[in-house]
């Protein structure tokens, strides 16, 4: 019997197969090029946008329009929900903070002995100062319920943006046949390099439509899309030991067109399978803050409506166990994942479950592409966890214990000739 895998992807995932799925491409093609290339302009047309896209041109504005490194959605939401919560640079206990006592002694913003920065300005003057100018006459519950459920609406918006954007993308990735046959050849190749579930090498789609083609007899009679799901499927057969945990939004076997051959889940949500429009109701995709925040605030804290975990909890249900069974040999495999300390919950329940100190069945290799080394990700990562047993020696010598039993390793990609 193989052995049992455990399969954890992240955007590197898509982008290496050819899909343009980063925030930056994202924010470039769907926020800025609509918009116009003159400030003019885009204030002009702002009104068609949200509240969110808006701030992610002050923040591109802010940064001289020329450098992305900042463009991490989640980041800026995470950053701005805590300085309308918890606490900005000029309000100790929050920009919402300020708002209300603004209102109440009808204080004008140009004329605040504050020195807010372009952010601030733009989160006070554009949601929370009109959201208590509006109804003044309101409770401070009522008040806070509006605000919050406007930032969902409009958060609700921007998800429905980057869903779209997704989509579309997919679409241009396919060709006269209907095939992404970038896409499909790339992660054809990937996924045997990473799992080893076939040891061809495809350089094209009749590579991978003719490599069982001589076990079969009818084929002649079959047309692209036959021949294609009736090949490919044969090799993806041996996926059937593999689970994936994807913390993409794209669902790999969705855009290849056939179904899962092995045990799927998205951790965020997926792209709806409806045509896209400007009324779309179906996408699950969830952006939102990671649950440490929560915590460090505590559960009653209004930050909690913007965690991705309570959001996932509300908008669907995922029954599938995603986890091999804790009792057999499996390997822990992660690629296209930048290991970030946003998503440490999730691998430190994992580690938790397999008990990844004392259990010799379980292993961890990380892959990365040239370019990509993780070197650095996989050690804070590791000793990150060490640090939550409850026995600090053993969290101590955590990695020096993976590695001493050759249960850790790191690996390069080697991308397709």
């Amino acid at each position: 019997m193989s052995t049992l895998q455990l399969l954890i992807i992240g955007n590197g995932f898509d982008l290496h197969c050819g899909l343009k799925s980063s925030y930056k491409d994202f924010f470039r093609s769907a926020i800025l090029n609509p918009i116009g290339g003159e400030l003019a302009l885009k204030r002009q047309k702002a009104q068609f946008i949200g509240f969110w896209e808006n701030l992610l041109i002050k923040y591109y504005e802010c940064n001289q329009y020329d450098n992305y490194s900042w463009c991490d959605i989640e980041s800026i939401i995470k950053k701005t929900l805590e300085m309308i919560y918890v606490k900005s640079e000029h309000c100790e206990k929050g920009l919402w903070t300020y708002a209300l006592y603004a209102t109440e002694n009808n204080i004008d913003l140009n004329n605040s002995e504050l020195d807010f920065s372009i952010i601030e300005e733009y989160i006070l003057e554009c949601c929370l100062l009109k959201i208590n100018e509006a109804h003044r006459r309101s409770s401070y519950d009522d008040r806070l319920n509006l605000l919050n459920k406007y930032l969902q609406s409009e958060l609700k918006k921007l998800e429905k943006r980057f869903c779209k954007y997704l989509k579309n993308n997919i679409d241009n990735l396919n060709n006269e046949s209907g095939f992404n046959e970038k896409y499909i050849v790339n992660a054809a190749n990937l996924l045997a390099q990473i799992t080893e579930f076939t040891e061809a090498d495809f350089s094209d789609m009749d590579d991978i439509i003719d490599n069982h083609a001589k076990e079969n007899e009818l084929y002649e009679f079959y047309d692209l899309e036959e021949r294609f799901e009736t090949e490919l499927s044969k090799d993806f057969n041996n996926l059937c030991y593999v689970n994936i945990l994807s913390f993409n939004y794209t669902n790999l076997f969705d855009i290849l067109n056939f179904e899962s051959p092995c045990k799927y889940s998205n951790v965020h949500g997926k792209l709806c399978n409806n045509q896209c429009n400007g009324n779309c109701s179906s996408s699950n995709v969830i952006f939102g803050i990671d649950d440490s925040v929560i915590q460090s605030q505590g559960v009653d804290s209004d930050l909690r409506l913007f965690s991705k975990t309570y959001r996932k909890m509300l908008a669907f249900s995922d029954p599938i166990n995603i986890l091999p069974p804790k009792d057999k040999i499996i390997e822990i495999k992660f690629y296209g994942h930048s290991l970030s300390e946003a998503d440490h919950s999730y691998f430190q329940s994992i580690f938790d479950y397999y008990d990844l100190y004392s259990n010799n069945n379980v292993s961890l290799i990380f892959y990365y592409s040239k370019g990509y080394e993780n070197y650095d990700a996989v050690y804070k990562l590791i000793n990150k966890y060490g640090k939550t047993l409850n026995n600090k020696d053993q969290g101590n010598n955590l990695l020096h214990k993976l590695l001493l039993e050759n249960r850790l390793k790191i690996a390069i990609i080697h991308d397709q000739e």
